[in-house]
């Protein structure tokens, strides 16, 4: 396996907790399994740039609240170093009530003590293109 492909199924397998966690409702474990200490978060329609567990925490928690489920597609995947990369990736969000929508977000990854985890994620609304 190449190491970009070894790169790819890490990374996926971190997605594979978000999306478990987001459909538990859980941000408190979210926040402690894909991201870092110093994560900033900011995107569309959002005028902070969260940062810290407990403002993120808020941040998660308030997407969680009218969703039941996310699933997460890595679109592009890049190494930068072998300890950082980033992913352009697009979300199926389905909410409580109401149509499937989808996101889109650039994440930054940094490989820490504890595995692959998020440092930096800018979210919009749509897909990706091909």
């Amino acid at each position: 396996m190449q190491q970009s492909d070894e790169l790819n199924v890490a990374l996926r397998e971190r997605l594979d907790v978000l999306e478990a966690l987001w459909k538990e409702q859980d941000a408190s474990g979210i926040v402690k399994e894909l991201y870092t200490n110093d994560t900033e978060i900011t995107g569309a329609g959002t005028p902070e740039l969260y940062s810290g567990s407990a403002a993120l925490a808020e941040l998660v928690a308030g997407m969680l609240g009218d969703t039941r489920s996310a699933s997460i597609r890595i679109d592009r995947l890049r190494a930068l170093v072998p300890t950082v990369a980033y992913t352009w990736v697009t979300w199926s969000v389905q909410p409580k009530d109401g149509e499937t929508f989808n996101m889109k977000s650039l994440f930054v990854w940094k490989l820490e003590s504890q595995g692959w985890r998020i440092a930096a994620d800018m979210y919009s609304e749509g897909v990706i293109p091909g």
